[in-house]
């Protein structure tokens, strides 16, 4: 049996590649996730800007 390095090489060189993908995916996967936090949190502020007119809209509904 010989020890052939090039082929050592290739399996090295793909376990690498797999594992860096693997982390590229959870890297993204992580920034998908802070953008929609951001996303959300902006929408939330843009909606509750006007706590007054919210709550006076709910209190008009409430007494027609």
């Amino acid at each position: 049996m010989t020890f052939d390095q090039d082929n050592l090489d290739d399996s090295t060189s793909n376990v690498r590649k797999q594992r860096r993908q693997q982390e590229d995916k959870k890297r993204m996967a992580y920034r998908r996730a802070i953008e929609d936090y951001r996303e959300s949190k902006a929408l939330h502020a843009l909606v509750c800007d006007f706590p007054d007119l919210i709550g006076t809209a709910q209190n008009h509904q409430r007494l027609h």
